[in-house]
């Protein structure tokens, strides 16, 4: 076998391989010699079809399983020979087959770019450390109390007011025929809370229990339910429970509920937590500032594959991340094309943080150990609630550690480059 590499682009090979005619003609004895064990032709005993018989049948038949053989036998030894290691499945051309000549195909793939990083120790960046405000405890304080409420149905008679919530029943209708998914019944709403429709939810106001009413929204054209976008609907709503949200004082009670011993204590842990999110947020900040300066002061080309394999595994996040919330993606009237075709270019970025950040990491002699993925998936499981093991069993038959290894790689890597990196705090 004879196996040549040329050079298509800095990410693109095409790699052509020869097998020897003995090879070939070998193969194809071989297959007929198996062919007419199995063979049924009228008028001849299983096993005594001569040749040019099976021939006449089975040709095409044959040539076709030959060459699929031969390819799927010699490309990996091709790629071998050649140190070549594909990113991409490869676009085969098989060529011709003609009896008593050697067989020769061609294959197209994707490879890694050969990146070669400067500059990534240094790095000059910049970051903003904020103070945590009273406002913001308070604030976090606020959250908190409206967080443990209780919702109690009011005992007299009024209209409905900002900060209720209200059980409605409603349907939808557009020029005086109902909309598919504009129906609900004991459906709740947080008047004034944006979370629904804030023009439905602001029309509610001033409404009495039992009260049947019709309320008009008029939605935008860019509205993201695109069936309801650019109508104006109609909605007929009847009030059918209004539940007032009663707040829990600030106190050193509220606190004991809580587990902490007094309401300082409180206020002391939530400032300790903002202060960690604040400390997070900056390191992010310096890391994102990293990455743009690495990207921008080493170009190099992307492997367009890793770019749609990336771009396709975003849209399944944000599919899950929809599901998780009873969205599907259709209702949205975003097709799955269109949402990867806007990831394209935030798949990309990504793609190119990857690759250069491996390879600052191998020249560095980063590592990842299989102690740190354990830690890693211990983190996970904890966060799901679930056994350790079990969740290691599932990243392990779905090949996910390499992934949860990948990540671990990235979040060391640029540790490294912030320790290395001379960092101006404003």
């Amino acid at each position: 076998m004879k196996a040549s590499v040329e050079q298509i682009s800095s990410v693109k090979r095409k790699i052509s391989v020869e097998i020897p005619e003995d090879e070939v003609v070998k193969e194809v004895e071989s297959f007929y010699k198996d062919l007419g064990k199995k063979a049924k032709i009228k008028g001849f005993r299983p096993g005594k079809v001569p040749r040019n018989i099976l021939e006449r049948y089975f040709k095409d038949y044959v040539k076709a399983e030959v060459i699929q053989k031969l390819i799927e036998e010699s490309y990996p030894k091709a790629l071998s020979e050649t140190e070549l290691q594909p990113v991409s499945p490869p676009a085969i051309d098989p060529g011709e087959f003609v009896g008593g000549k050697p067989f020769q195909y061609s294959a197209v793939f994707e490879i890694k770019p050969d990146v070669k990083p400067e500059g990534y120790t240094g790095l000059k960046l910049e970051g903003k450390k904020e103070e945590v405000k009273d406002e913001e405890v308070e604030q976090r304080l606020k959250a908190l109390q409206n967080l443990h409420a209780n919702l109690t149905t009011i005992s007299e008679a009024r209209p409905i007011q900002a900060g209720d919530y209200v059980i409605v029943d409603y349907e939808a209708y557009a020029e005086g025929k109902p909309l598919e998914g504009g129906k609900a019944t004991d459906f709740t709403v947080e008047v004034g809370s944006g979370q629904f429709i804030p023009t439905f939810e602001e029309k509610l106001i001033g409404l009495n229990l039992e009260e049947e009413k019709e309320i008009e929204v008029s939605f935008p054209a860019d509205y993201a339910y695109q069936k309801w976008a650019g109508k104006t609907v109609s909605f007929r709503v009847k009030i059918k429970e209004i539940k007032a949200k009663i707040l829990p004082p600030l106190d050193d009670e509220f606190a004991k509920d809580l587990g902490d011993s007094s309401l300082e204590d409180l206020k002391a842990k939530l400032k300790g937590e903002i202060e960690k999110e604040k400390a997070l947020a900056l390191e992010q900040q310096l890391k994102n500032q990293a990455v743009d300066q690495l990207i921008d002061g080493n170009p190099f080309e992307v492997p367009e594959s890793l770019v749609e394999e990336r771009a396709k595994a975003m849209v399944s996040d944000t599919k899950l991340r929809l599901a998780a919330q009873g969205v599907a993606l259709k209702n949205l009237g975003v097709s799955e094309e269109k949402l990867q075709g806007d990831y394209r270019a935030m798949a990309q970025k990504q793609v190119k943080t990857f690759l250069i950040l491996e390879k600052i990491a191998s020249q560095e002699g980063i590592t990842v150990t299989d102690e740190e993925a354990d830690g890693r998936l211990k983190e996970i499981s904890e966060r799901m609630h679930q056994p350790f093991d079990a969740v290691k069993r599932y990243y392990e038959k779905n090949n996910l550690l390499p992934e949860v290894k990948a990540g671990i790689l990235r979040d060391k890597t640029l540790n490294f480059l912030l320790e290395k990196a001379n960092v101006e705090y404003v």
